[in-house]
């Protein structure tokens, strides 16, 4: 998949407090993988990007927050040496807020990156393009593979001036939910940067819905996250 008209950046949001895990749910080991959480859920959002070839000058960025040290540490000196990959590490100041504030700075970041470029030398090759959309993941949300993430892009690709996110529904329910991992094109960066609170992007998705402009890929395995230790537990008895 190339296209000079579409270039999707990759966000993947890790500034949560962790507040009903009681420590930092991110380190604690993935049960399939073995690898800590934060390293489980980048790797499959690289091997996404690696999978489709996506160009090399936009960055993975994983936003951090109150556990900003150790992510860190995690990503850059970890035995499956993330830190040798595409990936730009930014950390929340203003986390306490809540999810908004984490969509805000990563996007915020993107597009200072793009402008960086642009202002050193309007045609450099391989710096930082502005991107046209951008993918938001969570990083505890562990059943979620590159296959999942590929998908969505796609699927957004086809589909360029739609915000494409995930739909799921919950065992029991009539209901679909709509929720991230999501893609948001260029349009609706800036209703994305007047976010506040912890509702995240649902907003955004919600009235552009209403619009007709939201395409849903069936993603059952955006629905399991990790809050406590023992969600651990729910998702190894679900094999």
């Amino acid at each position: 998949m190339k296209s000079e008209n579409y270039a999707v950046a990759l966000v993947v949001l890790a500034g949560g407090k962790s507040a009903r895990y009681k420590g930092n749910k991110l380190l604690s080991e993935h049960p399939i993988s073995a690898l800590s959480l934060i390293q489980h859920s980048v790797g499959e959002v690289v091997s996404a990007r690696n999978d489709l070839a996506l160009t090399s000058e936009l960055p993975i960025t994983v936003v951090t927050g109150k556990w900003h040290d150790s992510v860190n540490t995690q990503l850059k000196h970890s035995l499956c040496k993330v830190s040798e990959l595409p990936i730009s590490i930014v950390r929340n100041a203003n986390w306490d807020e809540g999810l908004a504030s984490s969509i805000r700075t990563g996007l915020t970041h993107l597009l200072s990156l793009s402008s960086l470029s642009k202002s050193v030398s309007p045609t450099a090759k391989g710096l930082c393009t502005r991107p046209t959309h951008v993918l938001f993941t969570l990083a505890d949300l562990p059943s979620l593979d590159a296959q999942d993430f590929v998908r969505l892009i796609n699927t957004s690709y086809a589909n360029p001036n739609h915000i494409v996110c995930s739909e799921w529904q919950k065992q029991g329910e009539n209901n679909s939910r709509l929720t991230v991992p999501a893609i948001f094109p260029e349009a609706v960066f800036s209703e994305l940067l007047a976010l506040s609170g912890d509702m995240g992007a649902k907003p955004v998705i919600k009235k552009y819905a209403k619009l007709g402009r939201v395409t849903a890929v069936s993603i059952p395995n955006a629905q399991f996250d990790i809050d406590t230790p023992q969600d651990w537990d729910k998702l190894k008895s679900r094999g």
